[in-house]
């Protein structure tokens, strides 16, 4: 019979401390971001801007890509005919797929709102396996927002 107390004794005074656990915890971290979405979305690291610039451009979203690169950038991909290229490689092979920009050099100067990365845009796709496309990017920091100033390809 003592087994049986000394069990439920345990057992109830293990439910409640992990209660009490758990409700004080919550209660010091508030259960809320320290970022509202919004925010975290606009204030994102520079070198994240070019992941999601080629992820916008793998799945053709223009508008996105816009919203990525400064307005002067995006008058040259369109006037020189980039956005086009990249939806007729689109068409002729629907598999092309962006994987991940590796950095191989990098730097930054959060004063001055400029970034520059040095590395390659890889691409994976059905018929043709792995591509790895070598460029330089640069960053402008405006109004708070980081954004793609110029793609250069390395040859």
């Amino acid at each position: 019979m003592r087994t049986v107390k000394y069990f439920a004794l345990g057992l109830i005074l293990g439910v409640g401390l992990t209660w009490s656990w758990f409700a004080c915890n919550t209660k010091t971290q508030g259960g809320e971001p320290a970022l509202p979405a919004a925010a975290t979305a606009r204030e994102q690291a520079p070198f994240e801007v070019i992941y999601n610039f080629y992820q916008a451009l793998s799945e053709g979203k223009e508008d996105q890509i816009a919203e990525l690169v400064t307005p002067e950038f995006w008058n040259t991909m369109k006037n020189a005919g980039l956005l086009q290229t990249w939806q007729q490689r689109r068409q002729q092979d629907p598999s092309l797929r962006f994987v991940i920009f590796l950095l191989k050099e990098q730097e930054a100067d959060l004063k001055a709102g400029t970034a520059r990365a040095r590395g390659s845009a890889e691409w994976v796709s059905a018929r043709e396996g792995k591509l790895s496309v070598p460029q330089t990017v640069t960053l402008l920091k405006a109004r708070g927002i980081w954004r793609i100033k110029d793609i250069k390809e390395q040859g």
